[in-house]
């Protein structure tokens, strides 16, 4: 089976800045993608300071802030699921397809 095609969420390819926050640790990444469930991240430092299961939050301008836990690292950052109800998944999926629909996301 495809990988798109166990996925849960439809996934937008994004490119925008992001706070990463981790305890006391904060640092500028790149949101590459997201859906209602999660996002992947690009970090700008060499090596991801970020393990899985560590609790994060991240800032994102259009959006606000997005708690989750890492799920998985990856070369140039990390995979993270979020921290949100069906209602707030809903809420997500909603703002995501109105930024796709604009120039912001495409």
């Amino acid at each position: 089976m495809a990988e798109h095609e166990r996925r849960r969420h439809k996934r937008y390819k994004v490119n925008k800045p992001v706070k990463i926050r981790g305890g006391t640790s904060e640092q500028d990444g790149r949101l590459t993608d997201i859906s209602s469930s999660g996002a992947a991240i690009n970090a700008d430092e060499a090596e991801s300071p970020y393990e899985d299961d560590q609790e994060l939050e991240l800032e994102l301008e259009d959006f606000g802030v997005l708690s989750g836990s890492v799920v998985r690292t990856l070369d140039d950052g990390f995979a993270m699921s979020f921290d949100l109800d069906e209602e707030g998944e809903e809420l997500l999926i909603s703002e995501i397809t109105g930024f796709q629909a604009g120039s912001d996301y495409e």
